[in-house]
């Protein structure tokens, strides 16, 4: 089931996303109520809405199926569950859901019976970009309802998660945000931040941008930039795992192919790399880790 927004006149504020119950209050209902309803039954922590419902509360989008959240805290994650729970919805189990909602790795998901969808996050989206302080400096305040404060994340971020996912629509509302208008060296910044050892933010930022200018011809002024740190930290991964192998047995340039699944040119500018470096040599046709 699809979602609209609402810009029309009420008598009480609306965010823009019709918030769906099986009760009285009807099919159509604002963000600001749904938030109030959450927080009348104990919720009060800080509340960073994202995806979709966020796009739409900037004017961006005009439709959301779920609306997803980021917490900090466990214990948020735990009181927010709690919550929803108490406005009759149902936890869904793992083994139920899409391949697609597998892959988001949200921490809980839970929906009503109008199948109305709430994914929440603990501090990381997909296991992959977490709340980092530069996000919550750039959210701003949505609402409050006594101790729960709800946050929308800036439109810059919004973009960089929407990169490491892998939603069938993540594409058309990338390319949504790109035509807001962004700060793309907010972006370039903290996808840089982001990057860590086990996930190389920059090669999901590049892959979105290039399908972007591929099917719609648009351009960035971090495109290159990224190509360029994606590859420098490829190679730094790769030379990595060279050593952490070398470190184990010693081993000729065959074994390295075979081992590492790559060709002969791409293994010889990281060996050329970590000799130049004194990290390895080679004795008697046989590459190891240098000692001293």
């Amino acid at each position: 089931m699809i979602w609209s927004c609402s810009f029309v006149p009420v008598h009480e504020p609306i965010y823009g996303i019709s918030f769906g119950t099986k009760t009285g209050w009807g099919w159509c209902m604002g963000f600001e109520t749904g938030m109030v309803m959450v927080g009348s039954v104990g919720i009060w922590r800080n509340l960073y809405l994202l995806g979709g419902a966020a796009m739409i509360r900037y004017g961006v989008k005009a439709a959301t199926k779920d609306i997803d959240v980021l917490l900090s805290t466990q214990k948020g994650v735990e009181e927010l569950v709690l919550a929803l729970e108490r406005l009759d919805y149902k936890q869904k189990q793992t083994s139920k859901l899409t391949p697609e909602c597998r892959m988001m790795s949200a921490t809980r998901i839970l929906e009503n019976a109008d199948g109305f969808r709430w994914d929440i996050f603990h501090e990381y989206v997909c296991k992959k970009l977490r709340l980092s302080p530069g996000m919550i400096n750039r959210a701003k305040i949505l609402m409050e309802k006594g101790q729960l404060k709800v946050w929308i994340i800036s439109k810059e971020d919004i973009f960089l998660l929407k990169s490491v996912t892998q939603r069938d629509d993540d594409e058309d509302d990338l390319l949504l945000l790109a035509r807001s208008g962004l700060d793309w060296e907010v972006i370039f910044t903290e996808c840089i931040d982001q990057s860590r050892h086990d996930m190389i933010c920059e090669i999901d930022l590049h892959d979105k941008l290039d399908k972007l200018k591929t099917s719609f011809g648009l351009e960035t002024p971090i495109t290159e930039r990224i190509l360029k740190r994606s590859h420098e930290q490829m190679e730094l991964w790769f030379e990595d795992r060279i050593i952490k192998e070398l470190t184990i047995n010693s081993m000729t340039m065959v074994e390295m192919i075979n081992r590492f699944e790559c060709d002969e040119k791409t293994l010889l500018v990281s060996l050329t790399s970590l000799k130049r470096s004194g990290k390895i040599e080679q004795i008697k046709g046989r590459y190891e880790v240098k000692c001293g």
